[in-house]
């Protein structure tokens, strides 16, 4: 609570105190309504607003990863593809019953076959976020994060990468990846997917895997329930890669070591394409892998036997993850309009007059209420608006003292986290009107001499409870900061006006 909010609230106390001992407490009630001492009135402040146009915005240490593709007037076509290194869930594998030594010691291999793989790569759902969630099988599930026409078919590629992806940078830092990242895209192998032209679809079913069948029992295991996956993509691989990549190499250096591991299989990308529809698909990539079938044979009932089984064995995919991002067709042309989208896009930056703040000050003005007015333009057609927008500080990219005030901030889902100081977007009949931004503490700060009179950015938001933010270029290569939550959104809108609307009450 600031210097100004302690001054009101025990100034409301006492007054009630002394009305309470009072025995004219209707007198000073009348008195107080027909003499106000104070004068309350409203004054739009003057702020300069600028657009900010990326040329690349850091796609790495996301939430989630966008995949797809989506279009929108102004703001052209936004298309996503995901590349993710590659990781051993444990050193030194074992394929089959047997290390690789044994097998070449007793001159006795398991043979051991790669019969199916595949990549899995789940929606985002309610329960995305329990580590310990569990699907039922057959369950049709609520998925968040979709944009566009879910009924859209669509083809999918993966791709060996054969570009390393370093956890630091040259300078020993922290690295960080852009969606333009000309070193990943120019060094992309052959397709590692089984069958290139096929097609797919969303579906919100959990994905159920069966176990393998046990040749030394009369039950048929393989119609057993090993396990059920969220829903998701699971896309079939190419046998013969995954063979010669992976099960040939038991008990060699590449899969001794996760380091060597990840210079050996660095990675792969993951796009797609040929859809019936706009579809963008937000995907979590922390819970990604790769799925190997594979056979073996093994000693059967006795010695003189052999028996082929089957097990299976998963890569994960939860270390280094970039998306790269292209955009065509954009027509951002009336510079009387701020364009605001998300994935690589278009911020605003917004700066309040210290003239203004000087006046409220030195006038002795009790701010009560501060909002940023962003009036949407209703002439552009929006397939989908974005519900909300997120404003920070522009030169560390964190969020403003009124986010922490938010007495909302506790709700478990973010659409309604943040209400009073990041509204929602407000319509009429059926459109979008406004947005409602709330910065009142942080003007009072400014009163107070309590930091500093920085720019603030404005962005589209997919979830207002993540705070993390990441780096940006502008085109002439010049660094600055913006959420996270608007990078994984292919969402835009179209703003016609800007006001800063300040209310007060004055001591007369």
């Amino acid at each position: 609570m600031n210097n100004i909010q302690k001054i009101l609230f025990f100034a409301t106390i006492v007054t009630l105190f002394s009305a309470c001992s009072s025995n004219d407490f209707n007198e000073i009630d009348g008195g107080l309504l027909k003499n106000p001492n104070f004068d309350t009135n409203v004054f739009t402040a003057t702020i300069q607003v600028s657009q900010v146009k990326e040329s690349a915005v850091q796609t790495n240490g996301l939430g989630g990863y966008l995949l797809g593709q989506y279009s929108q007037v102004p703001f052209g076509t936004k298309s996503a593809t995901i590349v993710a290194q590659v990781t051993l869930p444990a050193v030194n594998p074992t394929f089959g019953t047997k290390i690789q030594a044994s097998e070449n010691s007793e001159n006795k291999s398991e043979n051991e076959t790669v019969t199916e793989a595949y990549l899995y790569i789940p929606f985002f759902n309610p329960n995305s976020s329990n580590s310990n969630a569990s699907y039922s099988q057959n369950v049709e599930y609520t998925l968040d994060s979709i944009y566009g026409n879910r009924d859209a078919s669509f083809q999918v590629n993966v791709r060996e990468l054969n570009y390393f992806l370093s956890d630091i940078d040259t300078d020993l830092n922290a690295k960080i990846y852009y969606s333009n990242d000309t070193n990943i895209t120019s060094n992309l192998g052959a397709s590692i997917v089984s069958n290139t032209t096929s097609t797919y679809t969303i579906s919100n079913k959990a994905i159920t895997r069966y176990q393998f069948d046990n040749p030394q029992t009369s039950e048929d295991e393989s119609k057993k329930v090993q396990d059920v996956l969220a829903p998701g993509l699971r896309i079939p691989l190419s046998t013969n890669f995954f063979q010669t990549k992976i099960i040939n190499k038991e008990g060699s250096s590449e899969l001794a070591n996760a380091n060597e591991f990840k210079k050996y299989f660095k990675g792969i990308s993951v796009s797609a394409s040929n859809f019936s529809k706009d579809l963008m698909m937000l995907l979590n990539m922390a819970n990604a892998k790769i799925e190997i079938v594979y056979s073996y044979e093994t000693s059967g009932t006795n010695s003189t036997t052999t028996e082929t089984r089957k097990n299976r064995y998963e890569l994960s995919l939860n270390g280094i993850t970039v998306n790269l991002f292209n955009n065509s067709g954009e027509s951002l042309t009336d510079s009387s309009k701020i364009y605001l989208s998300g994935a690589l896009g278009q911020t605003a930056s917004i700066t309040i007059s210290n003239t203004d703040i000087a006046n409220i000050k030195s006038q002795k003005l009790m701010v009560t209420d501060a909002s940023l007015l962003l009036y949407v333009d209703n002439s552009v057609s929006y397939t989908k608006e974005p519900e909300r927008l997120f404003i920070y500080n522009t030169q560390t990219g964190a969020v403003l003292v009124d986010y922490q005030y938010d007495p909302t901030s506790n709700a478990d889902s973010s659409t309604y986290s943040y209400l009073y100081h990041l509204g929602k977007l407000q319509r009429e009949n059926g459109k979008g009107a406004f947005y409602q931004l709330r910065i009142t503490n942080h003007i009072l700060n400014l009163v107070n001499e309590i930091g500093t009179n920085v720019p603030l950015g404005i962005v589209v938001a997919s979830n207002v409870k993540n705070t993390n933010s990441g780096a940006y270029l502008r085109n002439t290569n010049t660094k600055g900061k913006i959420p996270s939550s608007a990078v994984v959104t292919p969402l835009g809108t179209v703003i016609k006006d800007v006001k800063l609307r300040i209310s007060y009450t004055q001591p007369k």
